[in-house]
């Protein structure tokens, strides 16, 4: 079982090496990296710039969403779906020594977003048709984080995602609807849609008039019933908001875009998607470790 479109942003990153200086921690009690609250912030920044509608703002760097923790990323290729309504990019965060790449999630007035998000069937996982769709298996360190993910496939799924991925973190936030979907039945626990783990749950709070947030590590299940699932998860706006940046389109438009002549020099237009690229600037400089040297930071 798995689920085509993504309801909300997916952020994958190959993280070759952290600072230490920069992180939260947070560690199960085997030592073993679960979560880190600085990387998480500015992950979700990518996601956000993302649904950025100005083309050439994005792929400069020099949008509105381009300047705080992510400042001094490299774009190196910006894709768009036209067809589809479906937007992603590709670079070099120089100070993660590492390569994201970010997919936006459903823009919030885009009727056919919404009319995908809500049609989930079982699908032929070997993409027929795609040569070369399928990740290579030489890629090392990899690491997972979604915000607001839906669930994807089922419990064995699940389970064989979870050992080939096992850097992985969902976030989901207070009542966000979309965690919630496609149901979970827990008396058809082999049938039924299961997430990945692990979860974390963000809750805001308020004390004396100042907003936090608080984050709660979930269990190796997948659906801990103390997360997400212990709420009714009805909330849109919950879905467009995490860590306070928002997951959304920055102008009221389904799927409109932005670009000025001063980029057609990257421009490639290929069966109708749009694509700006460029090569990277320090291409030599990302080394991936080996297996047998990597280090795992507690977070």
């Amino acid at each position: 079982m798995a689920r085509r479109p993504w309801l909300k942003l997916l952020v994958l990153i190959g993280l070759f090496a952290f600072s230490e200086g920069r992180e939260i921690k947070l560690a199960d009690e085997d030592g073993a990296s679960l979560y880190n609250r600085t990387l998480a912030k500015m992950l979700v920044e990518y996601a956000s710039a993302v649904y950025i509608t100005d083309l050439t703002a994005l792929f400069t760097w020099t949008c509105s969403r381009c300047n705080d923790l992510t400042k001094g990323f490299e774009m190196i290729e910006l894709i768009v779906d036209v067809q589809n309504c479906l937007q992603a990019f590709v670079g070099v965060a120089h100070d993660l020594n590492s390569i994201i790449i970010a997919f936006r999630g459903t823009i919030e007035n885009s009727m056919r977003n919404w009319i995908e998000d809500l049609f989930w069937k079982q699908l032929d996982l070997n993409y027929p048709g795609v040569q070369g769709a399928m990740v290579n298996h030489g890629v090392q360190n990899v690491q997972l984080m979604t915000f607001g993910q839906p669930r994807i496939g089922n419990a064995a799924f699940a389970t064989y995602f979870n050992e080939h991925v096992a850097d992985a973190v969902r976030v989901t936030h207070e009542n966000d609807i979309v965690p919630h979907l496609p149901p979970y039945y827990s008396y058809f626990s082999q049938k039924t849609y299961h997430h990945f783990p692990r979860e974390v749950w963000l809750r805001d709070i308020k004390v004396d008039g100042l907003e936090d947030i608080v984050e709660k590590i979930c269990d190796e299940s997948g659906e801990d019933p103390s997360c997400c699932r212990s709420v009714y998860g009805r909330s849109i706006w919950d879905h467009l908001t995490y860590y306070g940046v928002e997951l959304q389109a920055d102008t009221w438009g389904s799927c409109r875009m932005l670009m000025n002549k001063s980029v057609l020099e990257n421009y490639i237009e290929y069966n109708g998607d749009i694509i700006l690229a460029r090569d990277p600037s320090t291409p030599s400089q990302l080394k991936l470790n080996s297996p047998s040297h990597t280090s795992r930071s507690s977070v």
